[in-house]
């Protein structure tokens, strides 16, 4: 049995009606979906009705905004075995479940699965993912992960370790960033994380200045400091900065409001 987490603010209707639609239309069928809503309730489950009898759908209504929240709200409710974390505006291909519960019994040893985000508007992948599988990743192929790839064997991982930290993540002080947190903490708990080279889900592809803004980039010195600590992570964010020098718009103003938002964080 899969769960799908899927937060919302019930902004996205055509989105999320689309995505639960790609759910619907699933070739596996042993289907949990939770949605948690941060606003727009009565919109949200307007939409979900129209699924009530095809889908085993819960709805979480919650008071406060921001995603690691809204995820964390809903981690409690899980009752399946394998679970990933969607995004409203996430869909899937009609074999995706398949094709991960295929990966999963050839992969026993594996605690979680990572695979690929593709853009069928845009004909792209979301990133630039390796050509072949890797069967163990090490910590830096864990911080190019995006959670929408990501699902995770409650069998071998107990739920109290899946909490996303609040700070991070859309809607959060920082917009980016807590399913690396969390993915760091499994890993350097001993976990393994496997990559799969198949896509199972699709996204549209953001922009490269979309994802480099200052905001964006600022985040980066608490993300590096929480998951490494003050001095390996001021290395971490140098050599970020050295590698996308070319595509940030005023490099040496983000990298040092990057560094001034690092020291000012307190890790948690």
């Amino acid at each position: 049995k899969f769960t799908i987490v899927i937060p919302t603010l019930g902004t996205r209707s055509p989105e999320f009606v689309r995505l639960l639609t790609s759910i619907q239309e699933q070739t596996k069928k042993n289907l949990e979906v939770i949605v948690a809503s941060q606003d727009h309730h009565s919109i949200v489950a307007k939409d979900i009705e129209q699924f009530s009898e095809s889908l085993n759908i819960q709805h979480i209504q919650l008071t406060k905004k921001g995603l690691a929240f809204s995820r964390n709200q809903a981690i409690p409710f899980i009752t399946g075995e394998i679970v990933t974390f969607s995004d409203d505006d996430c869909w899937y291909p009609q074999n995706a479940f398949e094709t991960v519960k295929v990966a999963a019994e050839n992969r026993p040893q594996s605690d979680v699965l990572c695979f690929q985000i593709f853009d069928p508007e845009q004909n792209a992948y979301y990133k630039n993912y390796p050509s072949q599988p890797i069967e163990k990743l090490n910590m830096r192929q864990v911080l190019q992960r995006s959670s929408i790839e990501i699902f995770i064997k409650l069998k071998r991982i107990n739920k109290d370790e899946l909490l996303f930290h609040e700070d991070f993540g859309l809607g959060a002080k920082y917009p980016s960033g807590e399913e690396n947190i969390m993915l760091s903490n499994l890993f350097q708990n001993g976990y393994s994380l496997s990559y799969i080279n198949q896509v199972v889900v699709h996204h549209a592809k953001p922009s490269q200045q979309s994802r480099l803004n200052l905001k964006s980039f600022m985040s980066k010195g608490p993300l590096f400091k929480q998951i490494f600590g003050p001095g390996v992570g001021f290395i971490m964010l140098t050599a970020l900065f050295l590698k996308k020098f070319n595509h940030l718009d005023q490099p040496f103003t983000f990298y040092f409001a990057a560094i001034k938002e690092m020291s000012a964080y307190k890790r948690k």
